[in-house]
């Protein structure tokens, strides 16, 4: 008894100690740096488990904690904007309303001392926004939350789990937060860096080119040539559309790249060159569309009947649309049937008269219809976009296409190419088209377009690869689709026939 009493006082902690298991839903925290702005989120990870989750753990349309345990916690030490709604720093919880059918919701509440959603108060959500679940090709196991698209302007929060995504997008003050900075701190500068600072910053993230080249100029009148920064001069000159002050400059930072032995930068300045190099040729543009439409429709076949094509379209999220078309140039008919989740929606418009079905049944409540968009004004949009598309380049010849006469040689996707212009009618469309022509053969290589209005900073190109027979037609096989301002990858339009 004394030996027992002995070993409990010299080793008390063996009697005191406790056995903890692991953790079910370790706790997690991922940070994150956009603008002048600390983003966190901090939750606990469950685990799948063999489980069906959502629809079965989680019930559909009740509010759910967004993780386990205690509230998933989001804060920022600046203010940020979700929705329309600005957020104040602080720290928030964050809920989820998962759907079976539509948009999610994302909650913001300013209550953080919850168990989950015990105690969850409505009256004190600061945002409610809507947001389309994506499904994953392959299931995640541990629910985790990511920081994806960060930029200074905008970031996203997305959460994975089981087989959905479901992302929160949240933006920034960061522009105005530069302006209010730019203001205080260079008047003047006391480095004369900090111009060259600013002017990339507008540069990189598709801001204000005019106040890009103010920067730039401060930072070129007191500082000697560079040839990284002389680059960065010459594509704000470029990009205003001083074209020939662009290409000097450029030539510039070529010369100096070439003197400091930077081969990178040499290999950079000389694509660009290659890139704004515009060389006038003499065919006229009727004679290069004659060209292209005698490779690809040789036998006059586009007008002539319908055609059938099936479609796969995916895009980044990894999600594939599958499409059966039918286009019937001659007559202006259309009828398209396509695979949308677990639904098969079909759209028609035949001698004038447009149907519609829904998994073979055309009794489609109005609801349904317009979650859909399954409208006779958006069938006739379907008809329009897919004939155009795929009717490219015959197209070219419909009633109010306004070719510019002048052909143009061209670098476009790192090759030589035959630019050629295409305006349009003020009652046929707004943009300003670009099409691309393989030189030796007239294959029709890539095309881009933008929107009059905003200039050519705001619209989307294509490029093509492969080719595949259509009814003695030579189509593009696949469609690549990005946005013209940041590269952005849109996504891939494939022909199965």
């Amino acid at each position: 008894m004394k030996l027992l009493s002995l070993l409990a006082f010299c080793f008390p902690f063996f009697l005191s100690a406790q056995f903890v298991a692991p953790s079910a839903s370790p706790a997690a925290e991922t940070k994150v740096e956009a603008g002048y702005t600390n983003i966190s989120i901090t939750y606990h990870r469950p685990n799948v488990r063999g489980r069906v989750i959502f629809g079965e753990l989680l019930p559909w349309s009740e509010v759910w904690r967004a993780g386990a345990n205690e509230n998933t916690i989001l804060t920022t030490d600046g203010p940020i904007t979700i929705g329309e709604t600005e957020i104040p720093e602080g720290s928030y919880s964050v809920y989820l309303i998962p759907e079976k059918e539509g948009n999610w919701t994302w909650v913001i509440n300013s209550d953080t001392e919850n168990w989950g959603a015990r105690g969850y108060d409505q009256r004190r959500d600061l945002v409610r926004l809507p947001a389309k679940p994506r499904k994953l090709t392959e299931r995640i196991e541990s629910l985790e939350y990511r920081w994806m698209n960060v930029s200074p302007q905008s970031l996203d929060l997305t959460l994975e789990w089981e087989w959905q995504r479901v992302t929160l997008p949240i933006t920034l003050p960061t522009e105005a937060q530069v302006a209010d900075r730019a203001a205080r701190y260079l008047n003047p500068a006391e480095n004369a860096n900090e111009y060259y600072a600013i002017a990339r910053y507008y540069l990189d993230n598709g801001m204000s080119l005019p106040k890009a080249k103010a920067w730039m100029d401060r930072w070129a009148a007191k500082e000697k040539e560079q040839f990284g920064r002389t680059r960065y001069q010459a594509i704000i000159e470029y990009k205003l559309g001083n074209a020939e002050k662009g290409k000097r400059l450029m030539e510039r930072s070529l010369e100096l790249a070439r003197e400091a032995g930077n081969d990178h930068y040499v290999r950079m300045n000389e694509q660009s060159l290659k890139d704004w190099s515009r060389e006038l040729t003499e065919m006229s543009a009727d004679s290069l569309l004659a060209r292209a439409i005698r490779y690809h429709d040789p036998e006059n076949q586009w007008g002539r009947k319908s055609h059938l094509l099936q479609l796969a379209e995916s895009r980044p999220d990894n999600s594939v649309r599958h499409t059966r078309l039918t286009l019937y140039p001659h007559t202006a008919d259309f009828d398209m049937q396509q695979t949308r989740g677990r639904d098969k929606v079909q759209m028609r418009y035949l001698g004038g008269t447009y149907a519609f079905s829904l998994n073979g049944n055309m009794d489609v409540s109005e609801e349904k219809r317009e979650k859909l968009r399954m409208t006779e004004d958006r069938t006739r949009s379907m008809r329009d976009y897919y004939t155009y598309l795929f009717g490219l380049p015959m197209k070219l010849r419909d009633q109010g296409t306004i070719l510019q006469p002048e052909v143009h040689k061209v670098w476009y996707d790192g090759k030589r190419m035959l630019e050629l212009e295409v305006h349009y009618a003020p009652e046929t469309g707004k943009d300003v088209w670009f099409f691309y022509f393989d030189p030796a053969n007239y294959s029709l290589g890539g095309y881009a377009f933008y929107h009059e209005k905003d200039g050519p900073g705001t619209g989307e190109y294509i490029l093509l690869e492969g080719e595949t027979i259509i009814d003695k037609m030579k189509l593009p096989a696949e469609r690549h689709w990005y946005y013209t301002k940041n590269k952005l990858y849109l996504g891939t339009d494939e022909i199965l026939n």
